[in-house]
């Protein structure tokens, strides 16, 4: 089950997985607390909780486990790409 997005980046020289409600958001505290990064090896994915623990899945990875939980909204599903989800497909 999806729980949240999620940023996995190495900041300050530490590789870390940021939970977050937007991605953007990521980017927008980066900037907002002076942290070194490259924005180019920042991967956007999101927190699966599997039951036992919780682990970083990409984009698509969390497309198949939101559709099996049947976690997108309603109304994004006419719309939904099924290859890669975005935090606007479940909340």
């Amino acid at each position: 089950m999806i729980i949240s997005a999620a940023c996995r980046a190495t900041v300050n020289g530490v590789k870390n997985v940021f939970p977050i409600h937007r991605h953007a958001d990521f980017f927008l505290w980066m900037k907002l607390l002076h942290c070194n990064y490259d924005k180019n090896e920042v991967e956007q994915g999101f927190i699966d909780w599997n039951g036992f623990e919780e682990q970083f899945v990409s984009r698509e990875e969390a497309a198949k486990i939101a559709v099996e939980y049947n976690q997108i909204l309603p109304q994004m599903q006419e719309d939904f790409n099924s290859h890669c989800l975005y935090s606007e497909d479940i909340y």
